[in-house]
């Protein structure tokens, strides 16, 4: 299969992701099988207690590049949409995109905040050792705890979207 740009812009959306979701499984696969199969028992040289896997480094690198890469698209999206967006309709196809998004962008800022200030800041051992950075230690917190409630959000959208509610109460209007 020859590889070009101009075949690229003929493919669907759906091919395009479907292809980036198979180079990345395989990327993943490659390199977590490397890093548990080769080099992993390398004893960490200031404690042998410790492994210091040969392929760790690599690990870190491709994690930064995808963090890096998803941050760098979110940003593209949220500009195309902002600078895309026709202002005088709200609804697109009956459905309330304007609300929908800054409901969804208010959510995440403040489940953010909320969760931040009610993390916790307590140490805890890493490695043996105590950490104890209370910034740090509320900011994983908010992550975690962020993610959770998104997460429980979404799967509450979609079963609510699929138990058909919301069109049995338009249906009676």
């Amino acid at each position: 299969m020859h590889f070009s740009l101009k075949n690229m812009r003929q493919l669907s959306a759906e091919q395009i992701s479907t292809r980036v979701l198979y180079v990345l499984i395989a990327v993943i696969v490659l390199l977590f099988g490397a890093f548990f199969l080769i080099g992993f028992d390398i004893p960490y040289d200031e404690d042998p207690t410790f492994n210091a896997p040969l392929f760790t480094d690599a690990v870190l690198i491709f994690i930064y590049i995808l963090v890096l890469a998803t941050v760098g698209m979110t940003a593209y999206a949220v500009y195309r949409s902002i600078r895309g967006r026709d202002k005088t309709s709200d609804t697109i196809n009956n459905i309330p995109a304007a609300k929908i998004a800054g409901f969804t962008a208010g959510l995440t800022v403040v489940c953010l905040l909320l969760t931040f200030l009610l993390g916790s800041s307590e140490p805890v051992m890493v490695n043996g050792v105590k950490y104890s950075d209370a910034f740090w230690l509320k900011a994983t917190d908010m992550f975690i705890n962020t993610a959770s409630v998104l997460l429980l959000v979404a799967v509450c959208g979609v079963v609510f979207g699929l138990s058909g509610y919301s069109r049995k109460i338009n249906l009676k209007k």
